[in-house]
């Protein structure tokens, strides 16, 4: 990114000053002399410290500073003896002693200034006070020793004292800027102090040295100093090329060191700023840093926005505030009339003599009168306040404005950041609102930008005030947190006066949040809590959670276009099977063209043979699209259930727009248990064929792992199909399960709670379901019969208390039991190996587990084999033990009740 083009009359100077270039030094003395903005400009470009830094601080840890310390030293020394030599060769008497002495207190000053103003500031004061006063107050005192000390003498001391402190201030006000201190110091110092200067000093002077030397001395001194002030010298360099130069830069550039205002200048700012607001602005912006033309600058801007339509006053008025602007007092004098400004300066002096009003006690005067009676003055006026950081007097002044276009906008930008810097509390920040939207263009896109970010900040941290979990609750407070910290790199675009606004808005809304970041952890529940937690029944999508790589390998299978795969997923009881089957349409994009279709066989009367089965597929496919096909009667397939089967799922395949289908089977095992052997053969034969027939149909079938076991053999139709295994859980998806991210569930685990959580399940999806219900029912119990309401966060204390009741193995029996008879079927030895490992909490080694069973090594091999694929025992590095740490404790004591 290129940088921004310099705006006008800035120095171009590309590298800092060198101590041994003899050109440097002359720069250096034309800078103090006739551009001392300069010297402000050079510190800011080529300096590490800013250019009002501690004096002392910038020499000691800024090379450039120290350096250009050292160079207004030399400068000063060299210019003054130099000038002052160059006098004496033409005849004057020049006193060396004073010299020595005007340069002494240049040094002084220039010391002093350093260290209270910075030193550039501070240099280029004693460099002026240096040269000019050295000379002047040698020559002076040449001059009276010469003709003795009367009323030349006077006169001449006066001149010197005069023209010395003149240029001093002169180099002052132009340093230091501002409008409102320039006037405070030109106004008064050239006119009123040059009055009562001459009074008093002639009233005081008379006492001690005669009449007619004090009033010398006293008229002398103020004219000196008025004349040295308003730089005449400038005024004739720029004369010439006012006249013949029709852009006027030249005579701008002479002339930027007196207040002046320079011939033609206002005509010419007024026609530019007409042609083209915003190069005008930078015209304005350049003379205002780095000359003294203050008062062509405010008469222009005020002229053309007089003549602005109302259409484009608000939006020319923004654009100019959004600059970085150089002295905020020009916004200042839009609203508040430049003669009652002079006004209070010359007058209030007189009503305090001797006492010079400061820049801020004016400010204060104006500000006791609304000056709102233009839309110019009170959009300009609320822009000012704006900057001021009053941002109540700023919604007054753009009250006034609302009825121009964009005014409305400013109206509510100007409230809502008075109401956001208002926010002392949680409860505040959390209740703060953006503005309403508005329907015509937004003048600062980028405030509303910055509101909506910090609208985001209010909702999180309504969130953190009334959600009933400490988990959502520090979430929310991360969120709000994170964002505040980044708000001012995001709001990096926003214009002035709003940004700072905004950016210190943030800081005290994070100060404010950090400062109540404790007790947001914090969270008593007092009230019985529902359990959550879904016991046996399938769990519904927006519960169903540590499950996405398998539905990741259906969507694979099902999503692609095509023939699709027909699936086997199985896993052991109670292991979240039919909850990832039913929510395959919630998980998995299948595509506009496929419509899924879920049968439960458990639903199936069996009694009826085939009759029921084949009905119930019909119709469980004409259920997923019912506008396709008739519903299918029952009738029709009491006598040829498998024909008429046959005949509706030829029918699916002829609609206007084609369709595919998927059939899941849930339960399949029920298929062998409840047909013969070769009818159960047959059907899933059949069903295999109607795939294979119907390119548009795909079957899925969700039972047991005897269902993968049978899949592999060769006698069985479903060898081939793509097998899924649904197993147990790692940490994080069974940390999922437990913690519900819910603000009506107030309780929470620690993570001692969850690790020992999944090491007694083994993330067995059931047991953790039941574990966290039992949780709940005994925090209610201990609601109930403890005086202090229990702690929300449940520890790996509570976990264990839990599993130890016998009540939590009572309420498992299906699991458990389910495992346990699985166990008993072939190969036989499992029941007894699981008998012999419950003794072994570490695990046992494999050999030393034969051994002990007594089982013969195909039989050991084989019913271990069962074991591992049911995930009922794991084994590594020859080491085995179970797979669920309560299923070994259900083995070793309550297995022989369950027969």
């Amino acid at each position: 990114m290129n940088p921004p083009p310099p705006l006008p009359y800035a120095p171009r100077r590309r590298k800092p000053l060198s101590l041994w270039n003899p050109l440097d030094y002359l720069v250096l003395l034309y800078w103090v002399f006739y551009f001392p903005q300069a010297l402000r400009w050079y510190v800011e470009t080529f300096s590490e410290l800013p250019v009002d830094a501690n004096g002392k601080q910038a020499v000691r840890q800024d090379a450039i500073q120290r350096r250009l310390a050292l160079q207004g030293l030399l400068v000063m020394i060299a210019a003054a003896f130099g000038l002052a030599l160059f006098l004496s060769e033409f005849g004057l008497e020049v006193n060396w002693f004073s010299v020595a002495a005007g340069m002494a207190a240049g040094v002084a000053l220039g010391v002093a200034g350093a260290v209270g103003l910075g030193v550039a500031t501070g240099m280029a004061a004693g460099v002026a006070l240096g040269v000019v006063g050295a000379v002047g107050f040698g020559v002076a005192v040449g001059v009276v020793g010469a003709m003795g000390f009367g009323v030349a003498g006077a006169v001449a001391a006066g001149v010197a004292v005069g023209v010395a402190l003149g240029v001093v201030t002169n180099v002052l006000v132009s340093m230091v800027g501002g409008m409102a201190w320039s006037m405070s110091i030109s106004l008064e110092g050239t006119l009123l102090q040059a009055v009562s200067g001459a009074v008093s000093g002639a009233v005081v002077g008379a006492m001690g040295v005669g009449v007619a030397r004090t009033v010398a001395f006293s008229v002398a001194a103020p004219v000196a100093f008025s004349v040295a002030m308003l730089r005449p010298d400038a005024i004739l360099l720029a004369l010439l090329p006012i006249l013949l130069q029709p852009s006027k830069r030249w005579a701008i550039i002479l002339q930027r060191v007196s207040p002046i205002p320079m011939w033609k200048l206002y005509r010419r700012l007024v026609s530019q700023l007409k042609e083209n607001w915003q190069k005008g602005l930078k015209d304005c912006e350049g003379l205002l840093r780095y000359s003294l033309q203050y008062s062509s600058v405010v008469t222009a801007i005020q002229k053309v926005l007089r003549n602005t339509p109302n259409d484009l006053l608000l939006s020319h008025i923004a654009n100019w505030c959004s600059m970085p602007l150089y002295d905020w007092d020009t916004v200042l004098y839009q609203v508040v009339d430049l003669r009652v400004i002079i006004h209070q300066h010359l007058y209030s002096p007189m009503r305090n003599p001797g006492k010079i009003s400061s820049s801020d006690s004016y400010r204060a005067q104006l500000k006791l009168t609304p000056y709102l009676d233009t839309p110019i003055r009170a959009a300009c006026a609320g822009f000012w306040h704006l900057h001021e950081g009053e941002l109540s007097e700023a919604a007054d002044g753009f009250a006034a404005v609302r009825h121009l276009p964009h005014g409305e906008e400013l109206y509510a930008n100007s409230q809502a950041l008075a109401a956001a810097s208002q926010c002392q509390t949680l409860e505040q920040i959390a209740a703060w609102r953006i503005p309403p939207p508005l329907q015509d263009k937004l003048l600062r896109p980028q405030v509303r930008a910055a509101f909506t970010r910090l609208a985001e900040v209010a909702k999180n941290i309504d969130l953190v005030l009334h959600a009933r979990s400490t988990r959502p609750r520090n979430s929310a407070l991360n969120r709000a947190s994170g964002k505040l910290h980044f708000f001012s790199a995001e709001s990096a675009d926003c214009p002035t006066p709003e940004r700072p606004l905004l950016e210190k808005i943030a800081a005290r809304w994070l100060e404010t949040i950090l400062a109540n970041a404790d007790a947001v952890g914090t969270l008593e529940a007092r009230e019985a809590v529902a359990s959550p937690y879904i016991v046996g029944a399938p769990v519904p999508a927006t519960r169903l959670v540590g499950r996405q790589d398998i539905l990741a390998q259906i969507e694979s299978a099902w999503a692609k276009p095509g023939q699709r795969d027909s699936l086997v997923i199985f896993g052991h009881r109670r292991m979240g099977k039919t909850s990832v089957a039913r929510n395959v349409p919630n998980f998995c994009r299948l595509g506009d063209d496929t419509r899924l279709a879920f049968l439960n066989l458990q639903i199936v009367d069996w009694s009826e043979g085939l009759h029921d089965l084949c009905h119930a597929i019909a119709f469980a496919l004409w259920e997923a699209e019912p506008d396709s096909l008739d519903e299918p009667a029952s009738e029709d397939y009491e006598q040829h259930p498998l024909a008429a089967l046959r005949r509706s799922l030829s029918r699916l395949a002829q609609p206007a727009t084609p369709r595919r289908y998927i059939l899941i089977l849930d339960e399949y095992e029920l298929l062998e248990e409840s047909l013969p052997d070769a009818l159960a053969g047959d059907r899933t034969a059949l069903l295999r064929g109607l795939s294979q027939q119907y390119p548009w149909l795909a079957l899925g079938l969700v039972g047991l792992h005897s269902l993968k076991e049978r899949s592999a053999s060769l006698r069985e139709a479903i060898f081939g199909w793509r097998p899924i295994p649904v197993g147990l859980m790692d940490r994080d998806a069974f940390a999922d399960l437990l913690q519900i991210d819910d603000d009506a569930f107030p309780l929470e685990y620690d993570l001692d709670a969850i690790d020992r959580a999944h090491a007694l399940t083994g993330g067995q999806p059931f047991l953790g379901q039941l574990l966290g219900d039992s949780l709940v029912q005994r925090f209610n119990q201990q609601l109930k019969q403890q005086i202090e309401p229990p702690a929300p966060t449940f520890t790996a204390a509570d976990v264990d208390a839990v599993v130890e009741d016998a009540q939590f193995y009572l309420n498992g029996h299906v699991y458990f039991n389910g495992i346990w008879a699985q166990a008993g079927e072939t190969p036989p030895g499992q029941h007894a190996l699981l008998k012999i490992l419950v003794n072994h909490v570490g695990g046992l080694n494999r050999d030393a587990w034969r051994e002990e069973s007594g089982l013969d090594p195909g039989a050991f091999d084989a019913a271990l084999d069962a074991l591992e694929r049911h995930d009922v025992v794991t084994c590594q590095n020859g080491l085995c033990g179970y797979s669920v740490e309560l299923m070994r404790r259900w083995v070793a004591d309550y297995s022989t009740l369950s027969h």
